[in-house]
């Protein structure tokens, strides 16, 4: 049986983080070509070694100039692209609404939604030239939820990444272009561990307590998110388009 994915060239913005660590690899493993993308240079470098079809481009999506070459490079290089993977992001800081700076809704409205509208911008017109593809952006719990009243920023950039997904599908759903949005809720990473030390609670404690409230029991592993993204980037998942999938162990319907 041939790979699902065989052929195809992927994007995959955010590469550096743990789920999109875990989708390089996963798209890799189903036969895609992949070009990891995101600040961390010493991550990509590693993310280089990992197959020869993996190729890394340092590039900062929010930058309009970064993420337009981005996209050029890629069709020019490959020819095509068929996948693109919407997953840069921060948290920000931790603080109630007449607490945070200015300068933080900037820097992580500009990372998590900018960025992703960038992203989009560009990918689409690649997109049709190649007869259509599937983009997935990446929300939150917090995208679907009021989220932590100490994340008032991050939430609010997750509800845009949710209505960005929405609107582009309604419009290029005629072109062949699927947009569909992820919603991992608590998943295994660096980034999740930084959220439990700014708490308050001892992180052990702070762990427990979000467990406690996950019908599954624990934490979701990045290989699981990757696992849903690859499907979506299939043609077994053509019909499927303007969707939010939750990936968070029953946590949001609760």
């Amino acid at each position: 049986m041939s790979e699902p994915l065989q052929g195809k060239v992927a994007i995959v913005a955010g590469a550096t983080g743990g789920i999109g660590v875990a989708t390089v690899e996963r798209l890799i493993a189903d036969g895609a070509t992949v070009v990891a993308t995101g600040r961390d240079q010493a991550r990509l470098d590693k993310l280089d070694a990992l197959n020869e079809r993996v190729h890394t481009r340092r590039s900062d999506v929010s930058v309009e100039a970064e993420a337009k070459e981005l996209v050029t490079w890629t069709e020019e290089k490959f020819g095509r692209l068929d996948i693109l993977f919407n997953g840069a992001g921060i948290v920000g800081e931790s603080n109630l609404i007449e607490d945070q700076s200015l300068e933080n809704f900037e820097n992580v409205m500009s990372i998590n939604v900018t960025g992703t509208f960038l992203m989009m911008k560009y990918v689409i017109p690649a997109m049709r030239r190649n007869g259509g593809g599937s983009i997935i952006n990446v929300s939150s719990a917090a995208g679907v939820q009021g989220g932590r009243a100490t994340m008032p920023v991050y939430c609010a950039s997750k509800h845009a990444v949710i209505g960005l997904t929405r609107v582009g599908a309604k419009a290029h759903a005629g072109e062949g272009i699927r947009i569909n949005v992820i919603v991992p809720g608590q998943i295994d990473t660096d980034m999740l561990a930084a959220v439990e030390a700014d708490a308050g609670d001892d992180p052990g404690e702070a762990r427990k307590k979000v467990i406690a409230a996950i019908p599954a029991g624990r934490y979701g592993d990045t290989s699981e998110v990757a696992a849903l993204t690859a499907f979506l980037c299939r043609d077994d998942a053509n019909f499927i388009n303007g969707s939010i999938y939750s990936i968070d162990g029953g946590f949001t319907p609760f």
